[in-house]
C-alpha cells in the first residue's frame, strides 16, 4: 500500500491551516480562567531523519490538566504548567506499510502572549509498539522521549487551533543488542477544548 501522492499534499494543508486559521480568529480570546481540564485532537506528519525513510501519518487524542493556570499564575509572564498524556496512533509508510501505537505523559509549558495566543514548550517519555519493517525500528517495544513547541490560537472563548513541532526519539533503551536511533520530526495541527 502506498500513501505517497497523500504525503505531497499534507505539507501544504498544515501550512495552510496554520496561515488561515489565524486570521479568521483575530478577535477570538480564551476565557478559560475557570477551566480545569482539556481536550484535544492532533493530527501529524512524521519522517525518519536519517535514512531508510520512514513516513508517518499520525492521531494524537490527548487529556491535560493545569497543574498552574496561565490565566491566574503568579509566575514571571504568567506561566503555566499542565500535565498532559497524549495517545499515538500512527500509520507507517517504511519498506511495507505498518503502524504504531503508544501513550506519552508530558509537561506542558504555556506562556500566554495574548489572552488569545499562547506559546508552549512540552516534553515527556513514553512508551510505543512499532510494527512495520524498516532496519531503523528492528524491535517492535521502545521508549520514546521527545520535546515539541507550538502554539494554541483562540477560536472561541473555549477552542483552540494548536499548530505545534515535535522531536521524538525512539528506541529500546539498551534491552537489546540492535538499538540504532529512530529519530522523527512532526509537524502536527488540531483542535484544543478547554474545560
Amino acid at each position: 500500500m502506498q500513501i505517497s501522492g497523500f504525503r505531497r499534499y499534507l505539507p501544504v494543508l498544515l501550512i495552510t491551516a496554520a496561515l488561515i486559521f489565524p486570521t479568521l480568529s483575530r478577535a477570538a480570546d480564551f476565557d478559560i480562567a475557570d477551566c480545569r481540564s482539556n481536550l484535544g485532537l492532533r493530527l501529524a506528519y512524521g519522517h525518519h531523519l536519517k535514512s531508510p525513510p520512514v513516513h508517518l501519518y499520525t492521531i494524537l487524542p490527548r487529556w491535560g490538566m493545569f497543574l498552574i493556570h496561565p490565566h491566574t499564575s503568579s509566575l514571571p509572564g504568567g506561566l503555566g504548567i499542565s500535565l498532559e498524556v497524549e495517545g499515538i496512533l500512527s500509520l507507517a509508510e517504511a519498506s511495507n506499510t505498518g503502524w504504531e501505537i503508544g501513550i506519552t505523559p508530558l509537561l506542558k509549558f504555556t506562556l500566554p502572549l495574548t489572552r488569545g495566543l499562547h506559546l508552549f514548550l512540552e516534553g515527556g517519555a513514553g512508551i510505543i509498539g512499532e510494527n512495520f519493517d524498516s532496519p531503523a525500528v528492528p524491535h517492535a517495544f521502545n521508549f520514546t522521549p521527545q520535546v515539541g513547541v507550538g502554539l494554541d490560537i483562540a477560536l472561541a472563548p473555549r477552542w483552540g487551533l494548536t499548530a505545534a513541532y515535535r522531536f521524538r526519539h525512539s528506541s529500546n533503551a539498551g534491552l537489546y543488542d540492535e538499538n540504532p536511533a529512530f529519530n522523527v520530526q512532526f509537524f502536527q495541527a488540531g483542535l484544543i477544548y478547554f474545560y
